[in-house]
């Protein structure tokens, strides 16, 4: 079962902004909006074809004084996801964009390469922390929810030891 739930500030490069002069900033501000509206269009069009039944997710173009903030959630019978391609396609084509993704995979075990990972590590019983930052996907260990079994849920006896 894959579990997860996501945000993300879904925004194009800021580079051009690194060489901005007080003369210049108006219109670099100005090719990165209109960056950044091709962007969710693009987004919303690949969503609309590639995201799935049970991949839902909320794009605000314009929330106050924010724009591109996204979010989703996940649930599956197995590990199988498009989310997983989603944040590859942010990582790639957003390349300004950060935010996380909280998941739970009890398939994610040595040996199962689900969605083309190879862990070296079982996590079949603990969330991951997924984090998305300036073009890169990273996994992290998560610091507030961890082990599934004896901190959020109880012992299952199909679990333990006891016969």
């Amino acid at each position: 079962m894959l579990l997860g739930f996501g945000w993300c500030h879904l925004r194009s490069s800021r580079l051009p902004l690194e060489k901005a002069t007080l003369t210049t900033v108006g219109s670099i501000d100005a090719e990165i909006d209109k960056a950044d509206e091709e962007l969710w269009q693009k987004f919303r069009e690949w969503m609309e074809q590639s995201a799935g039944p049970f991949l839902k997710w909320e794009l605000y173009e314009a929330l106050n004084n924010h724009q591109g903030l996204l979010t989703y959630c996940v649930s599956r019978n197995h590990r199988s996801s498009a989310v997983w391609q989603m944040l590859e396609w942010i990582s790639k084509n957003g390349i300004g964009s950060y935010g996380l993704f909280y998941c739970y995979d009890d398939e994610d075990f040595v040996g199962n390469a689900g969605y083309g990972r190879k862990t070296m590590t079982d996590y079949d019983h603990v969330f991951r922390v997924h984090r998305l930052l300036n073009g890169e996907l990273l996994e992290l260990d998560d610091p507030f929810f961890g082990m599934i079994n004896g901190n959020i849920d109880p012992l299952h006896p199909y679990d333990s030891d006891q016969e």
